[in-house]
């Protein structure tokens, strides 16, 4: 059974080493190349420490997840035609260890998360995926996330599809 909670900055070098091994299965294992490495996304782990935005997912006492729950509506994502006028946050970077990717901790992570969003009163969570990164995509839509039909965000040639999931209050 995993445990969700906040992380502290005592995690972070956890989190950095976390990023590492999830940045070398994409690139090496599943042949994806999203712009992650030496500068992004270890540069944000403070910052979102710092601003209570970051959680981990330990396995007996070993950190193996993370992601990032943020009501930061950020400009980059505003192309993409958002559901209007309903109260959102964003998951940004839930990472599973490779070692540990199968086990269905992703999916109790993301339940945790429209459990946390909902408990907070949001009413839809938004998040932008990889157009290639087909896991992620499988996983997201099995649990009920939808693709935004008009817009994305683009970074270096690289699109980012928009998926929301409307939660139920």
């Amino acid at each position: 059974m995993i445990n969700i909670k906040l992380g502290v900055k005592k995690d972070i070098p956890k989190i950095n080493e976390l990023y590492k091994s999830v940045i070398k299965d994409l690139k090496e294992v599943k042949k994806i190349d999203m712009l992650w490495g030496d500068v992004y996304p270890f540069c944000e782990v403070g910052h979102d420490i710092n601003s209570k935005d970051m959680y981990v997912i330990e396995l007996k006492n070993t950190i193996i997840g993370s992601f990032v729950l943020s009501d930061f509506d950020d400009p980059d994502y505003h192309n993409i035609d958002w559901t209007k006028n309903k109260r959102f946050i964003y998951l940004n970077r839930l990472v599973i260890n490779p070692n540990h990717q199968g086990n269905g901790y992703a999916k109790e992570a993301l339940k945790y998360i429209e459990k946390e969003a909902t408990n907070m009163g949001y009413e839809i969570i938004r998040l932008t995926v990889y157009e290639d990164n087909i896991w992620a995509i499988k996983l997201y839509e099995k649990f009920g996330f939808k693709q935004i039909k008009n817009g994305n965000w683009q970074l270096e040639n690289k699109i980012f599809k928009g998926y929301e999931k409307i939660l139920n209050s």
